[in-house]
């Protein structure tokens, strides 16, 4: 925020979407107060150091458990996904779900900033050569207006010093948005919608694939599917919020 936009906010506060009270200049977002910004509970171990999903018989968000060493989660043991490593930064609930929503859906661009900027993603994420937003098909994005998927990388790539690239894993089926299906038909829906272009720049790379929400995995793992496909070394998954229960 520039220094007439801090008088402006100084002198007209903006209201938080959660609680009402003036948000001023300081705040993480214009969208939410300290107070509520700070009610975003972050992910701790123990979580399934492949997927991220928080164990349900302890406690994921306690920073006085530790994740037992190479123990998978009951769903990556039957069936590993074609990704390395998941990392979602925190439940997708309360405050963090609404403002994914703002940022998805009513174009608030400068929450999703602040999300990726203040998540514990940057210091617990893989480092890898390049990263890589989950794409959207062109006419999905027309409609947007905008890949919430992109911008989030985009934020990730420049904190980490790493390239980001954004066309080289194309969405080149219309889908079905994945929040209208059940966990079997997301599976169903996205096999075969992604392609990948100039291989060559990747073979053999490390790639961190940004996503917003882990939802069932079906998407990330497509992803990480095809460009292993197409020569990628290890592929890593960042997610702001993951869908849990």
């Amino acid at each position: 925020m520039g220094i007439w936009g801090r008088v402006v906010n100084l002198i007209f506060p903006g209201a938080c979407r959660q609680c009402g009270t003036p948000v001023f200049a300081g705040a993480p977002t214009s969208c939410f107060c300290n107070r509520c910004w700070d009610t975003i509970r972050w992910f701790e171990d123990p979580c399934c150091p492949q997927c991220g999903l928080p164990y349900p018989s302890l406690d994921p968000l306690s920073v006085h458990q530790q994740s037992p060493a190479g123990h998978l989660c009951g769903a990556c043991r039957k069936n590993p996904p074609y990704f390395d490593r998941a990392i979602s930064a925190g439940p997708y609930e309360g405050v963090l779900a609404g403002a994914i929503k703002l940022f998805k859906y009513k174009k608030k661009i400068h929450v999703g900033r602040a999300l990726a900027e203040h998540s514990p993603l940057l210091q617990r994420g893989d480092r890898g050569d390049f990263v890589m937003p989950v794409p959207l098909h062109p006419s999905r994005l027309r409609e947007r207006e905008f890949n919430q998927s992109a911008i989030l990388a985009s934020v990730i790539g420049e904190r980490l010093g790493i390239p980001v690239l954004l066309n080289t894993l194309i969405r080149h089926v219309h889908t079905r948005p994945q929040v209208e299906l059940g966990m079997k038909e997301r599976k169903k829906n996205v096999v075969g919608a992604f392609s990948v272009q100039d291989d060559a720049m990747i073979l053999g790379k490390d790639i961190v694939l940004v996503d917003d929400v882990y939802t069932t995995g079906a998407t990330v793992g497509e992803c990480a599917r095809v460009l292993k496909r197409h020569g990628v070394g290890r592929v890593s998954v960042l997610t702001i919020a993951r869908m849990v229960g």
